[in-house]
Order: structure tokens, then C-alpha cells, then sequence
């Protein structure tokens, strides 16, 4: 605008920006129109005195300006804009919906399981995308840690093989026995150690699993010999004078020294002291 429009201007308006970059007092009023439209839409950031009031209208304002791309704060007392608040970040609606996946050569998990894991995590409020991190992570984890007890326990059998040669197999059949007869809790299937398998050997020679004595208390205990039954043998022969067990000069003492050391495995896991 020329010096004459600018000095028809108001005195505060003649050296703003708007007024001297405008080539025309049209120009000048079209570029203040704009500014007023937008006042209406702007958004303002409440000063330091602003009230509850005023701070909600603002996020209010900015979440419409925003398109939904802006949430607002939940209040996690209420349980509603709670659940709403964890399904948009992923939660699924109800614990069946956490789904698994299928890892390559890893064991899968029962349903039991999963049932229980789903229930868990619906009630931590786990995403569908956390719980799959972890369970997989997990499950891999196990699966690794495994196949190294495997290996090792494989490896340790090679040795075993080195050491006892080709009586390897015949020595694994005396400590299977012992396993059997004495410790039934322990699975037929399990893997047995480098240390356990010379344990349980060790212990079939001390008995004499290859005596028609031990045979028949490794009978006696596999049809259900009682540690009550095992502990009245143990007081018979104690209580006989004239049982071998009881003088250490009988021909027959160290054979019933093996058959009491098997009636106090049977009774209670130990030998007699």
C-alpha cells in the first residue's frame, strides 16, 4: 500500500507486517479475514493460572483437531474407560482371544495351559503382541536349554561307553535294576546321568544283583513289599541269634548282610548304619 492507504490505517496497525507487505488496502483486509477464521480454529495452550475447566476444553479441542489421531487421558479408576483403554492398545475383549504360535520344533502347549496363560495375562492386561514376545521367547528358551541337558547327558554317555568298554550295556542293565526295584518314582524313559548310572552300578555290586538273594528281594519289592513288611524281616533276623546276619563268623554273614542292606532300602531308602 501507498503512504496515503497506510496513513488511513489506525496508528497500532500501520507497521504490521500484514499492512506494509500488502500492495493493496484488499490484499491488506483479504490477509486479515484469514487471521480471524483461523483465531476460531487455533489452538491456544492455557496460561499458568488455567483451571481444570479450561485445560479439558483444550485437550478437548485438540483431540477433535486432531482427527482421532489424539486420545484423551482415561481415567484408570474407571473401569470402563479402562478396558477401553487396554483394548486400544491391543488387548483382546476376553482371554480366549490371545492366540499362539507354532514354533519349529518345539513343543506345543496343552490346552489346559494355554487357558491358564490366556486367564494370566487378560488379568495383567497383556497385549496380544506382549504375550506372544514372551511366551515364544520363553518356550525357545526351554527348548534350547533342553536339547543341552540331552547333549550333554548324550555326550556323557559316550564317555561311559569309553571307560566300561563292552561291558557297558550289561553294567546300564544292574543300574536300571537298582532304579526299578528301589527308587519307582524315578521315569523308566528318563535319561540317566554319567554319574548316575555309575552310582546305581556301584550300588548293584554292594547288593549283589546278580545273587539269587537280591533277585529275590528285588522280587519281593517289585510285588509290593512294604516298608512295614520290610522293617518286620529287619527285626526277625535281628532278633534271631542264630541268623547268619548276626555272627560274623556264619559262612552264610555276607550274603545276609546284602539281603538286610536290601530290606532297609526297601523300608526306607537307606542302608543300616
Amino acid at each position: 500500500m501507498n503512504e496515503e492507504q497506510l496513513q488511513a490505517l489506525p496508528e497500532s496497525v500501520r507497521e504490521w507486517d500484514e499492512a506494509v507487505n500488502s500492495d493493496t488496502p484488499e490484499i491488506f483486509w483479504d490477509r486479515m479475514s484469514n487471521m480471524r477464521s483461523k483465531i476460531g480454529t487455533g489452538l491456544y495452550q492455557p496460561g499458568e493460572d488455567a483451571g481444570t475447566e479450561d485445560w479439558g476444553k483444550f485437550s478437548n479441542k485438540a483431540i477433535e483437531l486432531s482427527g482421532d489421531r489424539l486420545m484423551p487421558r482415561p481415567d484408570l479408576e474407571d473401569e470402563d474407560q479402562r478396558n477401553a483403554l487396554y483394548k486400544t492398545l491391543g488387548r483382546p475383549d476376553e482371554s480366549s482371544g490371545y492366540e499362539f504360535d507354532e514354533l519349529e520344533g518345539v513343543n506345543g502347549l496343552s490346552d489346559e495351559r494355554k487357558k491358564f496363560i490366556q486367564e494370566l495375562a487378560f488379568k495383567a492386561n497383556v497385549t496380544g503382541a506382549q504375550l506372544k514376545i514372551l511366551d515364544n521367547g520363553i518356550r525357545q528358551a526351554d527348548h534350547d536349554a533342553n536339547a543341552a541337558v540331552i547333549e550333554g547327558l548324550e555326550d556323557g554317555l559316550k564317555d561311559l561307553k569309553q571307560e566300561w568298554g563292552l561291558a557297558t550295556d550289561e553294567r546300564i542293565h544292574e543300574a536300571r535294576k537298582i532304579v526299578d526295584i528301589f527308587f519307582p518314582h524315578i521315569d523308566k524313559d528318563a535319561i540317566l546321568t554319567q554319574a548316575e548310572l555309575k552310582s546305581f552300578y556301584s550300588l548293584s555290586k554292594q547288593l549283589g544283583t546278580g545273587s539269587s538273594e537280591f533277585t529275590k528281594q528285588g522280587d519281593q519289592h517289585k510285588n509290593g513289599l512294604s516298608p512295614a513288611d520290610a522293617e518286620m524281616k529287619i527285626s526277625e533276623i535281628r532278633n534271631n541269634k542264630d541268623h547268619p546276619y548276626n555272627n560274623t563268623m556264619a559262612a552264610g554273614h555276607n550274603t545276609a548282610k546284602k539281603q538286610m542292606r536290601a530290606l532297609y532300602l526297601a523300608k526306607n531308602g537307606q542302608p543300616p548304619e
